[in-house]
């Protein structure tokens, strides 16, 4: 079984699946920021940037404000 898959995505956009249980599993809360995150703000990233080869799963997201997403762009969290 693999890594948190719900449904397969196709390129670098989560799933509408995807992006509830990853919201979910950050307890609706930026982990970056601790920002409370809704509807509006939230965007699920890559932890290992869709651009160096991370993969669209579950297991690889993480769930952001729309201002940490922007600032943390196509980099690894040091």
């Amino acid at each position: 079984m693999d890594k948190g898959s719900i449904s397969q995505p196709v390129g670098r956009c989560f799933t509408k699946a995807q992006k509830l249980l990853i919201l979910r599993r950050s307890g609706y809360k930026c982990q970056i920021c601790g920002t409370p995150l809704t509807g509006e703000n939230f965007e699920a990233d890559h932890r290992i940037p869709y651009s160096q080869g991370g993969p669209t799963e579950v297991w690889n997201a993480m769930a952001l404000c729309t201002n940490c997403n922007r600032r943390k762009a196509d980099h690894l969290l040091e």
